[in-house]
């Protein structure tokens, strides 16, 4: 799975500092927090240093909490254990929401994700047109005619 990451489990920032970011969860463990030494470096103050650990397991990826300060929260309950996570769950650390993403047992789709390449053809486009119509009514023609329509005068 390693060599096709869009396989590969993926947190996305949902809320917080770093909202918009994305990190692949490769084979070895994971530890989040806002040392920057952990694997995973993530800029929110109320971050421990050392806040979390995610790792796959088998078929699936769980986490723990490595006594954090403020905690881990998985779908607003606290992880206090090891907790198995699901596709689309969401974890919360500090001020952070990560959202998890299983390829593998996907329910959901992130915003972006393809597994087909990116399309190179582009279509041509046609420029407007610059001159307006005037209108005329049925049965009459001339720009005497149009100007009344349009409520000038002649």
């Amino acid at each position: 799975m390693e060599e096709h990451p869009q396989l590969m489990p993926l947190l996305t920032v949902a809320a917080g500092p770093m909202r918009g970011c994305r990190f692949r969860l490769p084979q070895r463990p994971q530890v989040i927090g806002r040392d920057p030494t952990v694997d995973i470096v993530v800029h929110d103050p109320h971050l421990s240093r050392r806040h979390v650990e995610i790792w796959r397991a088998g078929e699936g990826t769980a986490l723990v909490d490595l006594g954090s300060t403020n905690g881990t929260w998985v779908n607003d309950r606290r992880a206090t254990e090891v907790v198995q996570l699901s596709d689309g769950d969401v974890i919360r650390v500090g001020c952070t929401e990560l959202r998890f993403f299983d390829p593998g047992v996907a329910r959901t789709d992130p915003v972006g994700f393809s597994f087909e390449l990116p399309r190179q053809e582009r279509r041509t486009t046609r420029p407007l047109p610059t001159t307006v119509a005037s209108p005329t009514l049925p049965g009459r023609s001339g720009a005497s005619e149009t100007a009344a329509v349009l409520g000038g005068h002649r």
